[in-house]
């Protein structure tokens, strides 16, 4: 009922399909009931249908030339040759798909995120559609004692525990800077309940690379926010409340952390990551195509001592692109995360002369701490083309663009004085 609601609305408003688009792909509420819906290609009906209605729309039509898209471009385009060339072009063929389908919003986002406005609704959708989980795998761990751990939706794409925990911490900082700028007393309120829950969720999906990545994630923000004393002060008291809230079992685990070098599951990644560079060092220019490491046969054949016998994922998001777009692809992509870090960076350097952008620095600095947690959690998994992530990137692209836009009072004076002429006795007369 709320899908087919949402037609006229879109129809109306070619954004209201893209938050509908990033609400299926972030939250995939598909996933989470029984019937007809749950295999259904939600994402696709949406997308055709926001794009006609752009088409007919009086939205902005241009891409912003800004480095993240401009790189963000090639790197599809170059992704599209490595899978012409790829050593298994049928199954990495649905992996492009995907991959192709998430670049189309991430640059319906930066076209059509031209306002604050907009922007605060973009961080609202994708709190409300990771939130969900955030709460909903905080309250099962609080209910149950921390005893079972917390996964995903099934077939998405942070349905792991390991995924799942990287994409609550990457959502962390957006749920504060929701908390900062928001006007009502109420939503603040919730919005801390949100936090604190996903902390615990965070926590309960047992994943110790959620819990460096968490660390990581918290000296980031201490070092980028004027509160980072009093975060300090929160993460102790939470580190003495852990006890009782988590059992034995959850503090022998983070314990293994210890003991890396022994550990079977660390060394299974580091024979992923070798097997994904001798696929590279093979073919530098294009790589072995999307999830090649994942096929036992290139597995075998790009084999050496200490690398993969069978195929498993890449378990690296430098490692997944290397081997699957090659040594060019890499530094395409990490050169269009390296540009959105840079477009916060302008923001705040725009911000600091403009005090009508202080919400934009605010978001710039959440953005900053999210883009490292996806840095150092990225490290141990393959979440390389996650839409959550790269929608993050998109919108640094969007806030660089509201932020270089005249201020109201500039604009005005910028106008021609037909434009800006004072209003007639009449007009002043209704409107008081």
């Amino acid at each position: 009922m709320l899908l087919f609601g949402l037609v006229p609305m879109i129809v109306r408003a070619p954004f209201i399909g893209v938050l509908a688009w990033l609400w299926v792909s972030l939250m995939n509420p598909n996933r989470e009931v029984h019937g007809f819906l749950a295999g259904a290609q939600i994402n696709l009906y949406l997308a055709v249908l926001t794009g006609l209605a752009w088409v007919a729309s009086k939205d902005r039509k241009l891409i912003p030339a800004n480095p993240f898209t401009i790189l963000l471009l090639i790197f599809a385009g170059w992704a599209t040759l490595s899978t012409y060339f790829a050593l298994d072009r049928a199954h990495a063929l649905p992996i492009w798909d995907r991959t192709l389908k998430t670049v189309v919003l991430v640059l319906a986002v930066t076209m059509l995120a031209d306002s604050r406005v907009r922007l605060q609704a973009l961080i609202w959708m994708i709190a409300v559609s990771l939130g969900y989980y955030a709460v909903k795998g905080g309250v099962f761990t609080l209910v149950g004692g921390g005893r079972n751990h917390v996964f995903g939706p099934e077939s998405s794409m942070i349905e792991d525990n390991n995924s799942l925990g990287l994409a609550l911490i990457v959502l962390l900082p957006l749920l504060n800077y929701l908390r900062l700028t928001s006007a009502k007393a109420l939503a603040r309120a919730g919005l801390t309940a949100a936090i604190v829950l996903a902390l615990v969720a965070i926590l309960g999906t047992y994943s110790r690379g959620a819990l460096i990545t968490l660390a990581a994630a918290g000296a980031t923000y201490s070092a980028r926010s004027r509160n980072g004393v009093l975060l300090l002060l929160a993460a102790a008291l939470v580190a003495m409340a852990l006890p009782s809230m988590l059992p034995a079992s959850w503090f022998e685990r983070m314990s293994s952390i210890q003991s890396a070098d022994r550990d079977a599951s660390f060394q299974d990644r580091i024979a992923a990551w070798r097997t994904s560079f001798n696929i590279a060092s093979a073919h530098p220019l294009f790589g072995g195509g999307f999830v090649a490491v994942e096929q036992n046969w290139i597995a075998e054949a790009y084999s050496s001592p200490g690398s993969l016998r069978t195929g498993r994922a890449a378990h690296s998001v430098y490692f997944q692109v290397l081997g699957d777009t090659g040594f060019v692809g890499l530094a395409l992509y990490l050169s269009a995360v390296m540009a959105a870090i840079l477009n916060t960076f302008m923001v705040l350097g725009a911000a600091r002369v403009r005090p009508d952008l202080q919400w934009a620095s605010h978001l710039a600095r959440m953005l900053q701490v999210s883009i490292v947690a996806f840095l150092a959690g990225g490290a141990a998994l393959s979440m390389a083309y996650y839409d959550g992530v790269l929608v993050l990137f998109a919108i640094t692209a969007a806030l660089l663009h509201v932020a270089r836009q005249p201020a109201e009072g500039e604009q005005a004076a910028s106008e021609p004085a037909w434009k800006t002429s004072a209003p007639t006795p009449a007009v002043v007369a209704r409107s008081r």
